[in-house]
């Protein structure tokens, strides 16, 4: 692919918020992609994304619009499948593109169960096609800083991490509090930090896990107005901690809430090695040194500590971007097929607990 002199042609299923503005947002600005299709079962989501990033935009030509992914896949020859859909119909959009021959980039959580997301995994392999799924906090200036010098030994081996996500509401862009959904706290939002910490730890081979996941969603007594309307249909957990134990000792906690209060509300991922200390949120980057621990953050990292902002539409750019190098052979995804699994038994291995 990559002597190839045309752009990928793309096409994004789902054009909700996330969709739109992962993927039809950025896609038309890489000049070796062309945006040629989009599709959502309400046709009006993707009339309403082709006037905004087209037409309002002066973007020529103007995609094709579907409502049935299975259309659009089938007439379009398309190189690459960017998925925003919900979870519970991302499994087999994502299938069946791969079986077309096509790329697939896909937005987490990956798949509602294990089981559908083996499917996905098992038919790329099959296949030769690539499936990523959309761990974009790995994207963030602050995580690939810790990445580096995690890889590069400054905190020793990697021992232990906790992962962590306090947020002070819950996202009702779509219907992430179902469990068909594969939402949830953890799958919804917790899932990115949790990510970042098995990529931090060296992705180690996964030995168990241990959890609880709880709603207490409905027990509280009054709710805002927009959460209000919510309660008969809420049945996802929105209070989740897991301990996960991998090959060779590693161990990893992880603590997801939904409705935390807003004076805690955030998110961060800390880890522990032989002979130092990484975290994001904040950046700290410490090392052991003559008998005490040394801040070597601003050593390592000049200014970037004081200045980071993590801003959604710049990882997401750089997330759509890095894929469509990956399409064209220019790249090596960041997520590995086995990372993908990792995240997704963890959250089905902390989930089971519901219902235990």
């Amino acid at each position: 692919m990559t002597n190839r002199s045309q752009p990928l042609r793309i096409g994004v299923v789902g054009c909700g918020g996330f969709g739109r503005g992962a993927y039809v947002n950025n896609v038309p600005e890489n000049r070796d992609a062309s945006l040629v299709a989009l599709c959502d079962i309400d046709l009006g989501q993707a009339e309403a994304a082709a006037r905004e990033v087209f037409d309002k935009g002066g973007r020529e030509p103007r995609p094709a619009l579907y409502a049935d992914y299975k259309a659009m896949i089938d007439q379009e020859s398309l190189d690459v499948v960017m998925v925003g859909t919900m979870a519970d119909v991302r499994p087999r959009v994502a299938i069946y593109a791969l079986n077309a021959g096509a790329h697939v980039l896909a937005a987490k959580p990956m798949a509602p169960s294990l089981a559908e997301a083996e499917k996905m995994l098992q038919t790329a392999k099959e296949v030769d096609r690539i499936l990523m799924v959309g761990y974009n906090f790995r994207f963030r200036d602050d995580a690939q800083i810790v990445h580096r010098f995690i890889r590069d030994g400054g905190i020793g081996t990697p021992r232990f991490a906790r992962a962590w996500s306090f947020a002070p509401s819950v996202p009702i862009r779509g219907p992430h509090y179902k469990a068909g959904s594969g939402g949830g706290s953890l799958a919804r939002t917790g899932v990115h930090t949790m990510d970042l910490a098995i990529w931090f730890l060296g992705s180690p081979p996964l030995i168990s896990v241990h959890g609880r996941a709880l709603s207490r969603f409905a027990d509280l007594p009054a709710l805002p107005p927009e959460l209000e309307s919510l309660r008969g249909d809420y049945d996802d957990p929105d209070l989740v901690s897991g301990y996960v134990q991998f090959a060779d000792g590693v161990t990893l906690s992880v603590e997801s809430m939904w409705m935390a209060p807003p004076q805690i509300g955030d998110h961060g991922v800390e880890v522990w090695g032989t002979h130092g200390y990484a975290s994001v949120t904040p950046l700290r980057l410490l090392t052991w040194q003559d008998g005490d621990y040394v801040d070597v953050t601003e050593q390592v990292a000049p200014g970037i500590a004081d200045s980071f902002h993590d801003d959604w539409h710049t990882r997401i750019r750089r997330e759509v971007f890095h894929f469509i190098d990956c399409a064209l052979g220019r790249s090596t995804p960041l997520v590995t097929p086995e990372e993908m699994w990792t995240d997704q038994a963890i959250v089905e291995g902390i989930y089971a607990s519901v219902n235990a």
